[in-house]
Parts: C-alpha cells; sequence; structure tokens
C-alpha cells in the first residue's frame, strides 16, 4: 500500500477563529485570497518515496518534470479548482463516492488541523491519529501563547484584552510607557492581524472601531504588546509524538517586512550552539509538554526572537502545524544531497497575458540562473499554480479590468554561495519578467 497523502490549506487561521468576535480594519484582497488557496502546492517537499500531494488547482506538468529531476518525486492529484470548496478537506468529507485514487493511501499528513479534517480522514480509511480540532484551536491562539509565555518564563510583554474599554485603557498605558504598542488579533496571519499605534488618537480610532462592532453582537478579544526592536527573528519547529516525546526538527532564520513574512534559511550549527548554551530548547522542550497536556501532539513552529539589547525572547506566537520552516527544512535536505541550501522567499509578480511556465523555465535555463546551474547554485522555483492562479484561462486572453495586471506569487528557493550572488539571480529574475511584460513587486 501507498504511504502518505500530504494536503492542506494555508488559511487555517481563517477556520480556527470565532466568527463572532471583532476584527481590526483590513481591506479584502480576493486575487491575494485565490493565490493563498494556490499555496499548497509548497507541501510537495513534505512529500517521501511513495507519497502523494493533492492540491486544489493544477500545478504546471513542466514545473512537476523540473522538480523530479532535481530530486523531488512524488504522485500528484488536484481537485477541480472552480467547484472545490475553500476548505480542500470539506471536499474530500462531502465526496459521495470515495476516489480509489486516495484511497491508495494509509495515511493523511494534513498541514495542519481544520474543520471536516477528521471527517475526511474518516471517508478514506486513513490511519493518521489526529488531536481534536478545539485542542488545536485553542493552542494556535496568540493569548494562549502569552499566557504560556509567562508560565514558563514568569513573565510576558503581551497582555490580553476582552473588550474595546480594555483596549483603550491598556493600550493608553502602554503608549505612554513604551511608546509604539502592537495590538494582535489571535488568529492574525503574516502581514494580516497585526496593527502598529503610534498614537492616542490612533488607538481611540481603533477602540471605535471595535466597540462599534461589540454594540453589533460581537465579543473582543486581543494581545497587546510594546513595539520592540527587533535583531532577528527564527523559529524552532519540532514534533510532539503522541506519547509526548519531544523531537526537533529544525531551526531557521526568519526574514520579515512590516510584520509580513519574506523568508526562512536554515540556521548554522555556531547559531543553535549559541542558544542552546542559553537554555533554549529546554523552554521549547517545556514548551511542546505544556502543548501535549492541553491535548495536542504533531508539527509545532514557534516563533521567537533576539531583541537589539541581546535579549531573547523564546516565545512570541505558537504555530501548531506545518509551517514554511517546516517546508524550507526538506527542501535543504534534498538539496543537501549536493551540499546546498536556499533561502526559501517569494516574490509578487504582476502580468498582462499568462506566463508560458515552460517557456519561462527555459529561459531561466539559457540565462544560467535555474538550478542547478554551472555552478550548481541557482534559483528553484516552488510555485506554477500560486503564480498563475489569477491568470486567465488558456481560450481566455482577455486583459485585466482597468488596464491592470494579473496578480501573482513565485515562491523559490535561492541556491548560492553569497548574499552578492542571490541578488545578481533575483536582479536576472526580474529583467526576465519586466522584458514580457511583467511587474515586479520588491
Amino acid at each position: 500500500m501507498a504511504n502518505r497523502l500530504v494536503a492542506g490549506t494555508f488559511d487555517a487561521e481563517s477556520y480556527w477563529r470565532d466568527e463572532s468576535l471583532a476584527r481590526l480594519p483590513a481591506l479584502r484582497d480576493r486575487e491575494s485570497e485565490r493565490i493563498v488557496l494556490a499555496m499548497d502546492e509548497l507541501l510537495f517537499p513534505l512529500c517521501g518515496s511513495g507519497d502523494a500531494l493533492l492540491t486544489r488547482f493544477a500545478m504546471e506538468e513542466s514545473h512537476k518534470t523540473y522538480l523530479s529531476k532535481i530530486g523531488f518525486s512524488f504522485t500528484h492529484f488536484n481537485l477541480n479548482g472552480k467547484n472545490a470548496e475553500p476548505n480542500l478537506f470539506k471536499t474530500l468529507a462531502g465526496s459521495e463516492a470515495r476516489d480509489e485514487n486516495y484511497s491508495a493511501y494509509r495515511y493523511l499528513s494534513p498541514f495542519s488541523i481544520v474543520p471536516y479534517t477528521h471527517a475526511a480522514a474518516a471517508q478514506y480509511g486513513f490511519k493518521t491519529e489526529l488531536p481534536s480540532l478545539e485542542a488545536v484551536k485553542s493552542v494556535n491562539s496568540k493569548i494562549y501563547s502569552t499566557q504560556l509565555s509567562e508560565k514558563l518564563l514568569g513573565e510576558t510583554r503581551g497582555k490580553p484584552v476582552y473588550s474595546a474599554e480594555e483596549l483603550s485603557v491598556f493600550g493608553l498605558e502602554l503608549l505612554e510607557t513604551h511608546g509604539p504598542t502592537l495590538i494582535k488579533d489571535p488568529y492574525g496571519v503574516s502581514g494580516k492581524g497585526n496593527m502598529l499605534i503610534q498614537s492616542k488618537t490612533a488607538l481611540d480610532r481603533t477602540a471605535a472601531y471595535i466597540r462599534k462592532q461589540e454594540e453589533n453582537g460581537r465579543s473582543a478579544a486581543f494581545v497587546l504588546e510594546p513595539y520592540l526592536e527587533v535583531e532577528s527573528d527564527f523559529s524552532c519547529q519540532f514534533e510532539i509524538m503522541q506519547g509526548g516525546a519531544f523531537r526537533l526538527v529544525s531551526l531557521q532564520k526568519i526574514l520579515n517586512r512590516q510584520f509580513a513574512y519574506l523568508g526562512s534559511v536554515s540556521m548554522e550549527k555556531e547559531e543553535q550552539n549559541t542558544l542552546e548554551k542559553n537554555g533554549y530548547f529546554d523552554i521549547m522542550e517545556q514548551a511542546a509538554w505544556s502543548l501535549y497536556r492541553d491535548g495536542y501532539f504533531g508539527p509545532v513552529c514557534i516563533d521567537s526572537m533576539t531583541l537589539r539589547d541581546g535579549t531573547l525572547v523564546p516565545i512570541v506566537e505558537i504555530n501548531a502545524r506545518q509551517s514554511m520552516g517546516f517546508i524550507n527544512h526538506h527542501l535543504d535536505q534534498v538539496l543537501g544531497r549536493n551540499g546546498k541550501k536556499g533561502l526559501l522567499t517569494f516574490r509578487s509578480i504582476g502580468f498582462r497575458e499568462r506566463v508560458d511556465y515552460e517557456g519561462w523555465l527555459n529561459e531561466l535555463k539559457r540565462q544560467d540562473i535555474l538550478y542547478p546551474n554551472q555552478k550548481g547554485n541557482g534559483i528553484v522555483p516552488l510555485s506554477s499554480a500560486a503564480l498563475l492562479a489569477n491568470a486567465p484561462t488558456l481560450d481566455d486572453e482577455a486583459a485585466p479590468e482597468s488596464g491592470g495586471y494579473y496578480k501573482g506569487r513565485l515562491y523559490m528557493s535561492i541556491v548560492s554561495d553569497d548574499d552578492m550572488e542571490r541578488e545578481r539571480y533575483l536582479d536576472r529574475l526580474r529583467l526576465i519578467f519586466e522584458r514580457r511584460g511583467g511587474k515586479w513587486h520588491s
């Protein structure tokens, strides 16, 4: 029997969040939402021999062929992207007839536990043991991570607030004592759900926005934190086994820009040794045990940081699921066969006409920037569906509305010997897109 079926959704937080909770101000971007739906293709590095990846949208055949050539071999299935539910597991659980393609696999390996994950596992008779959805929701809340930090370390910089009034009172205290203040949604994600407040006027405006929602029957729950001077962000990936045992997987340095995730790179051994001397891994094991006692087991990614004054902050946020850090670790395991490792990152792309993906790959090869190039380095394209998520179909070449650009996102791993080489690859990649009439967002 085949081994695992790997699947998932990258907007798990939206399914964990109680719809009755008040929200911070935010603009909706439907094109970005569609790109997130296509990001499940990034799970291919988690597939081992005999595993399959199930995605919402099709991946380009030329992309899969390329990945196979460089060491990533996996069976691929995709749902009908137009008719499938946003939650892929809901589609699986609702299938009246079991698809024997999926039934051939023994285990389900989800990116995260969301509604219908358990039902999908039952529908296909997967042997996977999963924590309860309620436990998953609980430990992924930023309120939980704030309280756990206080429990394990005796201190926390965050303060949960449960009303617009508390937001006003404690927010003003933080502004007066620490200056710029962060308001965090309990289930906010990278680049969304965090608001930086730098004045009483902005605080009052936000509190009024929340108060209006309370008047309409919603309840408030946020975390207030002082805005900190960060020297470096990093994350720890580990597994909590079913019996509670801790298994360290990797440490990843994180690139962020204005609260938004920009990339991951595996941490050097010397930096890991410094963390070990500072008792970091002891704290991670204690956190894992607390998560287990609260009903969770499986993959965990804990975000941490070091401040400019040298202070180590071990627990910033808890992601009780797979993560970009896990993905980059598995990418590096394959690249490591050639003595290489990469920087996982992405760029947002705009284009007026559908990209010929195979032709684009061939051009990268001609320009000697496709991995492996003559030096054994180069760019590993990780996404095709996310790049083309908003593109017109092959038989519909209508221009974007208002003469604009279709939005796409190119995820990639950049294998280079130094930062200068990495920037040269990115500059060439940008020129290739711009020569094709595309728009490159740095």
